[in-house]
């Protein structure tokens, strides 16, 4: 299964749902999901679940009775929180047989949940997030009376302890207790809450002297392993432990996070449970950069106050060359005295920096241009097939080969790509795997200008170009100002991929004469055309293309209304050439030839060596040992000539064209 990168969780909401167990990856609304790590390691240890539609709604709302399950989950386990019942309604609007009783009775007297002054819970309503912070609070050893937890302000100190304990780590903005808590970041609280220390209080004691009562009580300290500290080092990631209870240590012990590299070599966390690979996530970057940087501004960036002689760089998931990254070091990551041609505009930098070890890893990152061949939807495990535009190259500059067979797929929900999507995609050369992959923003318009490996301007807008660019018509410089062309841009705005703007099928044509200006005297250079209507017509175009009579193109015209010609893939001609009796009603031309628009005449003894095309009958002979089939859509457009000129007449289908039939061994021309 493909890996992603980030957070989220699936919350039991109503009485009647349905519930299944899955990754943030399985949920057929993934690509909503802002957290996605917490859903797979929380959905690993059975603490989540999904609807049985097989999504998760991150957005919606956690009410309160769910939170209370999500508690009840983490620290009884689900087969044992499952199993709990009320003996007694825990509040006068939860009786017994509500859907969510039992776990609100168990964090009621666990003292981790409190209700309202009218001795209600409500709940069925939307929980804040000092609401949900609270009881994770209470879940970590936190009590709410000595903490302040209750009463006047309340949730200031809630805040404040949720804060300083990482409860909100990872939070795509700041913090906001009083709006309700949607289900993905209930699910990134929770998550944090497995990786902090559980608390204790070492004093608390209440003596009563006559009308004088002495309490001796301390704060709350991290919560330390005694003789049996088999799981220390389990969650903190430290060799030996760090001495500290984290609550997965206690309650999911067979639950393992440690240090490791992803598939792009960026320092990364590695989940395991019961041995079982959870996945890998990468860190967040300290720095994160779209072109090739100086390494100066890296060391100011990160605050360094000494440099690294030995900074080390990964590009796409390869080891390159090692820089210095100093103070006013003017030279960057890619130059010509290392990883020359490695990192460009376009590119993703991220930079990590290991502040003890005063140590810079430098990951960078191509993102290509590629398009969607096909879809594997019955597999196992869907994927998509992403054809490459560009040619890799490896760190050492020499052409990468490894792009092929099953390094080509790429596993996803195949519904969100349709086959010849155009998309962008990253990939790492050391796992021969796609890691990314996202479909491309386009734009169409007529580009008035543009600056040789820079930038055009399309639409009045100038556009800068990605280091990985791609003209699909090939050379950047045949590219012609007043054309429309569709452009694609990578998450920056930068062009990656140009294509010229298709021409429609129907904009077919034949050329019988083209002339530049200067052998004419005119001022444009012009075509004369037969259209797929079958009329002829004189136009002026944008470019000499004399070489193309004789030929079928399609065709479309510009800004300036001068007609762009194309030469029509795999046009073919009967014969070597087409004779200038095409062209030239003075020319002598065959009048043996046969054409009707009837069945007959029916010529039993036609070869492949034989033109001949009749009526209703889908095989078509060209007379150059070829057969060609025609259906309902083909376009004939046949000429008839005479001394008189030349008439052109369209048909449409193979049951509308006429027959024709050349007697004694004439060749009718015919172009295709």
């Amino acid at each position: 299964m493909k890996k992603f990168l980030s957070l989220v969780l699936a919350l039991v909401m109503t009485m009647s749902l349905v519930t299944v167990s899955a990754g943030a990856k399985d949920f057929s609304d993934s690509t909503k999901i802002q957290y996605k790590e917490a859903v797979d390691v929380m959905s690993a240890v059975n603490v989540i679940s999904g609807y049985a539609e097989g999504d998760f709604r991150p957005t919606a709302t956690l009410t309160r009775g769910a939170a209370a399950k999500i508690i009840c989950n983490l620290i009884l386990g689900p087969t044992t929180a499952g199993a709990l019942v009320a003996d007694a309604a825990p509040y006068k609007d939860v009786p017994t047989n509500n859907t969510f009783a039992g776990y609100i009775a168990y964090c009621q007297k666990a003292g981790i949940i409190s209700g309202y002054a009218d001795g209600t819970f409500k709940p069925a309503n939307s929980l804040t997030g000092y609401a949900f912070m609270k009881m994770l609070l209470g879940a970590l050893g936190y009590d709410a009376s000595r903490e302040g937890y209750t009463g006047p302000n309340w949730s200031i100190a809630v805040g404040k302890r949720a804060l300083n304990a990482g409860l909100a780590d990872g939070l795509s903005g700041d913090f906001n207790g009083v709006k309700a808590v949607t289900r993905e970041e209930a699910c990134l609280y929770a998550f944090n809450m497995l990786q902090a220390d559980m608390v204790e209080y070492e004093k608390n004691s209440t003596v009563i002297v006559g009308n004088i009562t002495i309490k001796d009580t301390s704060d709350a300290k991290s919560k330390r392993w005694g003789s049996s500290a088999i799981n220390d080092g389990n969650i903190d990631g430290k060799k030996g432990g760090d001495g500290y209870v984290q609550f997965a240590e206690e309650y999911f012990n067979k639950l393992v996070k440690s240090e490791t590299t992803d598939d792009m070599g960026r320092p990364a966390t590695k989940w395991t449970n019961k041995g079982d690979k959870i996945g890998t996530y990468a860190d967040k970057a300290n720095q994160t950069y779209y072109k090739n940087v100086k390494l100066g501004n890296i060391y100011s960036d990160l605050g360094m106050t000494q440099k690294d002689e030995h900074a080390t760089v990964i590009v796409n998931g390869v080891e390159a060359t090692d820089v210095v990254v100093s103070k006013n070091n003017d030279r960057k990551i890619s130059s010509s005295s290392a990883n020359d041609g490695l990192v460009g505009d376009g590119s993703i930098v991220e930079v990590y920096y290991d502040e003890d070890d005063n140590h810079v890893t430098i990951v960078v990152a191509d993102v290509y241009v590629g398009e969607i061949t096909s879809k594997e939807t019955k597999a196992a495990d869907p994927y998509v097939v992403v054809d490459s535009k560009l040619q890799m190259k490896t760190v050492d500059g020499t052409n990468y080969t490894g792009y092929t067979g099953n390094a080509t797929h790429f596993e996803c929900d195949t519904s969100a790509f349709a086959e010849d999507d155009i998309v962008l995609f990253t990939y790492s050369q050391a796992e021969k795997s796609i890691q990314t992959v996202v479909k491309a923003e386009s734009t169409e318009g007529i580009v008035s200008e543009y600056t040789l490996t820079k930038s055009l301007t399309l639409a009045d807008k100038e556009y800068k170009y990605a280091k990985n660019i791609v003209f699909d018509f090939g050379a950047e410089n045949t590219m012609r100002t007043k054309n429309t062309y569709t452009i694609y841009t990578d998450a920056n705005g930068l062009v990656i991929f140009v294509t010229e703007s298709e021409f429609k099928p129907t904009d077919y044509a034949f050329v019988l004469d083209a002339e530049a200006s200067s052998q004419t005297g005119f001022k444009f250079d012009r075509a004369k055309l037969v259209l797929a209507d079958g009329s002829v017509k004189t136009v002026y175009t944008d470019d000499n293309y004399a070489g193309y009579k004789g030929y079928i193109v399609t065709y479309r015209a510009n800004g300036d209304n001068e007609y762009v010609l194309r030469k029509a893939p795999n046009t073919t001609f009967n014969g070597g050439t087409i004779s200038d009796s095409m062209f030239n009603a003075d020319s002598d031309i065959p009048t043996q030839g046969v054409l009707t628009g009837g069945k007959t005449p029916v010529r039993t003894n036609a070869t492949t060596s034989d033109f001949f095309m009749q009526n209703g009958n889908a095989k078509v002979y060209p007379g150059n040992d070829k057969t060609l089939y025609a259906n309902s859509e083909t376009v004939f457009v046949v000429a008839e000539s005479d001394r008189t000129g030349t008439t052109y007449t369209s048909y449409t289908g193979i049951k509308n064209a006429p027959s024709i039939d050349p007697k004694n061994s004439a060749v009718a021309e015919m172009v295709y």
